[in-house]
């Protein structure tokens, strides 16, 4: 079924009366804004995976406006050459009880933002931002982050805000992903299909609720870290309730049907009565006017993202990202931005909501704008090979020749003396061919050309597979990885758990655009289709929705604007860069 019928066919479930051009009522004694639904006639979401090669899909697309993307999709194993057995299956395997099989027969992420959910126990934390939510078996624990700012360093602090039991359906694995979201099912056991699911959470980038779908009756038993203070269910009107905590915190909680939150004790709730349907978490800020913000997120209670795309349109002066959020449900949702969106955003497609105040964030304040798509207009800087300001003082140029030419001939040139992992190996290949550009600009030619002799002496056993610790194409998590990273995860800095890869080749895709533009005939067939091998693995652009062969863009977050360096490693804080 393509994305659209689905997202139409949950909008019809979870429909409520059009709220566009109601006005806050503050008690909200009018049906129209509180409706109530018989939960007989409930049916369950259908989050399928989204069809990967389907103009529906949820994946990333884009278009170029005729700048050619000239990255080769020739099968790696084949580049890599079968017969010196440069293929080989990762040591760590995929999770399968911590995803769907429907999304096996797709390229499985290991730098996503999510990843968090299907590495190891598959417990850690994940930012979807404003919130911290962890899957556990049986729970949902939302977070609300608090910060712990220090003289060197600001951190998020996490802290059990909500644990609300899904104890039905122990089991949870990961039901779809795309550009902006990841869905997680709650089921009763790892092999039980996607519609026997008794909870669905939608973790979407930016929304300002914290949501889960209760797709059977079920009573809503929610538990803090915190004291509960009170439990008010009378101000709102039926299905909701403000729940007020002793760490200074109050929550707004949404809800199908007439129950009531019942404190059960000093930090527990219950509902009265099962509920089923959506279930969202939002909190309220601390200011004067939380009347205000408590009325415009009601409006908006019904227009849930569950998921998100984004295309991208690029000339030669700018880039143009449009970021949409499927929703269901009736009207725009409420999403948060953050200081760099904000900064590039245009203001014709979301209405600021300043009633709600910022969330915090390690990133910045988060303000909330209410609108399913942003059109963001990234300005792009013209690069070349030299900088921009020229070289005139001829007593610089020959001092510069003198340097140049010192650290061109201590370049080794035997290239079992360098290092044989892809990192510290390519920074030295990064170098040399560095040395060979500036060569080039202050006129000693003999010092660019030998440079570049040594240089790409030294990535050829690279290419062709003789090196020590050559480079294979794993078939388990499918990318480029280092021999020695395949059964050990310590390894080249974690390599073989696709940590960093995005730095590793990214010095090897430089240096071998300086020697193509150096010595253009060195970039032959059998080289550019292992240079692109490498760039494919950490950037495999939105445009080749064929390419099976890598995960789209595995490092890049759309959302958050840059790479996530973690792989396969569970991470406390989600995700890391690092060297940040």
């Amino acid at each position: 079924m393509p994305l659209s019928d689905r997202i139409r066919r949950l909008a019809e479930r979870f429909s409520a009366p059009d709220q566009q051009n109601r006005t806050f009522e503050p008690q909200y004694q009018s049906s129209a804004i509180q409706p109530q639904r018989a939960t007989s006639n409930y049916e369950p979401p259908q989050l399928p995976p989204r069809p990967e090669n389907s103009s529906n899909s949820n994946t990333h697309t884009a278009e170029t406006n005729n700048i050619p993307l000239l990255w080769s999709s020739e099968d790696p194993c084949a580049v890599l050459d079968p017969s010196t057995g440069r293929t080989a299956a990762n040591a760590y395997k995929v999770k399968r009880e911590l995803i769907d099989a429907r999304l096996l027969s797709r390229a499985v992420p290991t730098n996503a933002w999510w990843e968090n959910l299907i590495v190891e126990n598959g417990d850690q934390p994940v930012l979807v931002a404003p919130y911290m939510v962890k899957c556990l078996a049986g729970a949902v624990v939302v977070c609300a982050p608090t910060p712990l700012e220090e003289d060197h360093f600001v951190a998020s602090v996490w802290h059990d805000d909500w644990t609300i039991r899904v104890s039905a359906c122990p089991h949870r694995r990961v039901a779809a992903f795309d550009a902006l979201s990841v869905t997680v099912d709650y089921v009763e056991a790892p092999e039980a299909p996607h519609e026997s699911a008794a909870a669905t959470v939608p973790l979407v980038k930016g929304s300002a609720f914290a949501t889960i779908f209760f797709n059977r009756p079920t009573v809503l038993d929610m538990t803090s870290v915190h004291a509960v203070l009170n439990v008010d269910c009378t101000t709102y009107g039926p299905g909701t309730a403000v729940i007020e905590l002793n760490n200074g915190a109050s929550w707004l909680v949404c809800y199908d049907g007439d129950a009531v939150l019942c404190q059960r004790d000093g930090s527990r709730i219950e509902s009265s009565k099962p509920i089923q349907g959506p279930a969202r978490l939002v909190l309220l800020p601390k200011a004067s006017n939380r009347h205000e913000a408590a009325g415009a997120l009601l409006l908006a209670r019904y227009a849930i993202p569950v998921g998100g795309s984004v295309d991208v349109q690029a000339s030669t002066d700018e880039a143009v990202f449009e970021l949409t959020w499927a929703t269901v449900g009736h009207g725009d949702p409420l999403m948060c931005t953050l200081p760099h969106h904000r900064q590039i955003m245009t203001d014709d497609c979301v209405q600021r909501i300043d009633a709600l105040g910022p969330f915090w964030s390690s990133k910045g304040p988060m303000h909330v704008v209410q609108g399913r798509t942003w059109r963001l207009i990234e300005r792009i800087e013209r690069l070349g090979f030299s900088g921009s300001t020229q070289l005139i003082d001829p007593v610089h140029i020959d001092r510069l020749r003198e340097l140049v030419a010192a650290d061109a001939a201590s370049l080794p040139d035997d290239p079992s003396v360098l290092p044989p992992d892809p990192y510290f190996f390519g920074k030295a290949l990064a170098r040399a061919a560095r040395i060979a550009l500036i060569a080039d600009e202050v006129g000693d030619n003999a010092s660019c050309q030998h440079a570049v002799d040594r240089a790409t002496a030294w990535v050829e056993p690279w290419i062709c597979g003789t090196n020590s610790n050559n480079i294979v194409y794993d078939t388990e998590w499918r990318g480029i990885v280092t021999r020695a990273g395949l059964h050990d995860p310590g390894a080249d800095f974690g390599q073989g758990r696709y940590n960093d890869h995005h730095f590793h080749y990214g010095y090897f895709v430089y240096a071998a655009a300086v020697f193509a533009r150096l010595r253009p005939q060195w970039l032959d067939q059998r080289r550019r289709a292992f240079i692109d091998l490498l760039a494919r693995d950490y950037c495999t652009p939105p445009t080749t929705q064929a390419d099976a062969a890598f995960p789209q863009m595995r490092c890049f977050d759309m959302y958050d604007g840059h790479s996530w360096a973690a792989g396969l490693f569970p991470f406390a804080d989600s995700r890391n860069q690092e060297s940040t």
